[in-house]
């Protein structure tokens, strides 16, 4: 998978798996550095608990899921400004987590990690606190907008705003890594969209027609789970 960023990006975000994980394909709950993953094979969901460990060598990262069912690796290396992915399983029920299942990890993985990496080249300053000014923002920086902020915010949480200039108001919703809710009101005209849509997988398609194209001070606020 083709990835223009820097190692160091890479490395940052993959340095912070509680933020980075959710966004992983089969993902349930990671809490007090235990992982579960929850892989659905016919009609019945496969629970698989691990401790994560989180390594790094030279432009390679390696997370290591251990639990009582086997050990699950993934690698992300980067070459030639290509991102690879890799992931290996080896414990109980290889038949239920085979290739297929790993298969749709790797390249589940791989898409988040690469949108994420984009969206650190969002045109966004002074964010601090709950606070941020978005420069310009229009349809093809939107969807990286939110992806930039569930980084910082989690995976759930309300953005809200206006322009200094014609108070032009932005707010928009997240839950569960969704973007339910988009409200954009300019003068007396109000559009909303509501969403079921991955924040990983928002592309510019959402955004068109609206009248962006400002620059919109924000607030955030995360939403308690």
């Amino acid at each position: 998978m083709e990835v223009n960023v820097d190692w160091d990006v890479l490395k940052t975000i993959l340095s912070e798996p509680k933020k980075t994980l959710p966004f992983f394909p089969y993902f349930k709950e990671f809490d007090d550095q235990k992982v579960r993953f929850e892989v659905p094979r016919f009609i019945f969901n496969f629970g698989y608990e691990f401790e994560l460990d989180v390594g790094f060598g030279n432009s390679e990262a390696i997370y290591t899921f251990r639990g009582e069912r086997g050990i699950l690796t993934v690698t992300f290396k980067v070459q030639n400004g290509r991102l690879k992915v890799t992931a290996n399983w080896a414990g109980f029920g290889e038949a239920l987590m085979g290739k297929p299942p790993l298969e749709i990890f790797a390249k589940g993985i791989a898409e988040a990690v690469k949108e994420f990496c984009l969206s650190s080249l969002c045109p966004v300053v002074k964010v601090s606190s709950e606070e941020g000014e978005v420069i310009k923002i229009n349809a093809e920086s939107a969807p990286a907008l939110l992806k930039r902020l569930s980084l910082e915010f989690g995976t759930s949480f309300i953005v809200e705003g206006g322009t200094a200039d014609d108070g032009t108001y932005l707010a928009a919703k997240v839950v569960n890594g969704k973007l339910v809710e988009l409200r954009l009101k300019q003068g007396t005209r109000e559009s909303v969209i509501s969403t079921d849509v991955s924040v990983v997988e928002l592309d510019e398609g959402l955004f068109e027609d609206l009248p962006l194209d400002r620059n919109f001070k924000i607030k955030v606020r995360r939403l308690t789970p």
